[in-house]
C-alpha cells in the first residue's frame, strides 16, 4: 500500500463511522490512519472474532456506516462470517455498506457467492486515492439508503439544473451511480424475473476507474460483473475483440494484468452516460407521491 499520493477528495462534512478489519498490522494501521486523516471515524480490528469486540461494535452507537474488510476475515475456509451475517448485526442493516479488500486470488474465492452485498472491491496494494474515492462513494450510498427507508417522499432526485446541490463528484460519475442505484432497485423489486446486465456492469466499473484514476485487475472486473466469473471472462474476451477494452501489465509484476477502456470504449460509454444526463435535465423530474 502506498500513501504518497494526494487526497482524492475533501474530507466529509460529517464524520462517517467506518469499521476496519485487516489481519495485517501494517495494512490496518495504513487504512485507519488514512481514513482518520481524511475526516472519517475509523475503528480498527485485526479480525471478526466475536471476542475481539468487532461484532459488538457493529451493533453499537454511533452506527457503522461502512465496513472496510480484508477478504481473509471473510474466508469460509477459515470460518469467516458471511456479509449477510454481519449485516444482521447492524442497527441500520439495510444501509450498511461493505468495501472488501484483499489479494485477487482471495477475493475470487470469497466474493462470488455474496457479490450483491458488496459496494466496492479493492485489490491490494491499495493507494490513498483509491481508498478515499471508494469511501466517499460508500458513504454517499449509505445516506441514499437511509433516505429511501424514510419513505418515497425522501428519495433524492436530481434537479433540472444539474446533478444535485453539491458537485462533490464529476457529473459522469454521478450518473453512473444513479444508474447503479436504479438497477439495484429494479433487481430487488423483480428478483428472479429481471437479470442484471453483466457487460454493462463491467464497462461502468471501467469508466468509474478511468474517472477516478484507478486500476482494475481482471479478477476485480469479473467480480464487478456481479455474475459467474467464468461467464465474465468470456465477456472480457468479447470486449477485447470489439476494441472497447485493452490490457496493461503491472510494471512491478508482469504476471498481473489490468484492464482499461480504449479511447473508443471510453468515448462510447461517455456518450451513453451523458445522453442520460441530457435527457434527464431536459425533462421535468417525476413527482413522487
Amino acid at each position: 500500500m502506498t500513501e504518497n499520493t494526494p487526497l482524492a477528495a475533501d474530507p466529509p462534512r460529517n464524520r462517517a463511522a467506518v469499521l476496519v478489519v485487516d489481519p495485517d498490522p501494517a495494512a490496518l494501521d495504513f487504512l485507519a490512519r488514512t481514513l482518520q486523516q481524511a475526516g472519517y471515524d475509523p475503528t480498527a480490528f485485526a479480525d471478526l472474532d466475536a471476542l475481539s469486540g468487532t461484532m459488538e461494535r457493529l451493533g453499537a452507537d454511533p452506527p457503522v456506516q461502512v465496513a472496510l474488510l480484508d477478504a481473509r476475515a471473510l474466508d469460509p475456509l477459515e470460518d469467516g462470517p458471511s456479509l449477510a451475517e454481519l449485516r444482521r448485526r447492524s442497527p441500520r442493516r439495510a444501509a450498511l455498506q461493505f468495501v472488501v479488500i484483499g489479494e485477487p486470488d482471495r477475493l475470487d474465492r470469497v466474493l462470488p457467492r455474496q457479490i450483491t452485498e458488496v459496494t466496492d472491491i479493492l485489490p491490494k496494494p491499495i493507494d490513498r486515492n483509491t481508498l478515499l474515492f471508494s469511501m466517499q462513494e460508500a458513504v454517499r450510498r449509505h445516506a441514499a439508503m437511509l433516505s429511501r427507508s424514510a419513505g418515497p417522499a425522501a428519495l433524492p432526485l436530481p434537479s433540472r439544473r444539474g446533478f444535485g446541490p453539491r458537485r462533490e463528484l464529476p457529473a459522469d460519475l454521478q450518473v453512473l451511480q444513479w444508474l447503479r442505484d436504479i438497477d439495484e432497485q429494479r433487481l430487488k423489486a423483480l428478483d428472479g424475473v429481471v437479470e442484471m446486465d453483466a457487460t454493462w456492469n463491467m464497462l461502468a466499473e471501467l469508466l468509474r476507474a478511468r474517472i477516478t484514476k484507478r486500476r482494475i485487475s481482471v479478477t476485480s472486473l469479473c467480480l464487478a460483473s456481479r455474475g459467474p466469473v467464468t461467464s465474465a471472462l468470456r465477456r472480457v474476451e468479447r470486449l477485447l475483440r470489439d476494441g472497447l477494452i485493452t490490457y496493461t501489465l503491472d510494471p512491478k509484476d508482469r504476471r498481473r494484468k489490468y484492464v482499461e477502456l480504449t479511447g473508443d470504449g471510453a468515448s462510447r460509454m461517455q456518450t451513453a452516460v451523458r445522453g442520460v444526463a441530457q435527457r434527464w435535465s431536459a425533462s421535468e423530474p417525476p413527482r413522487m407521491p
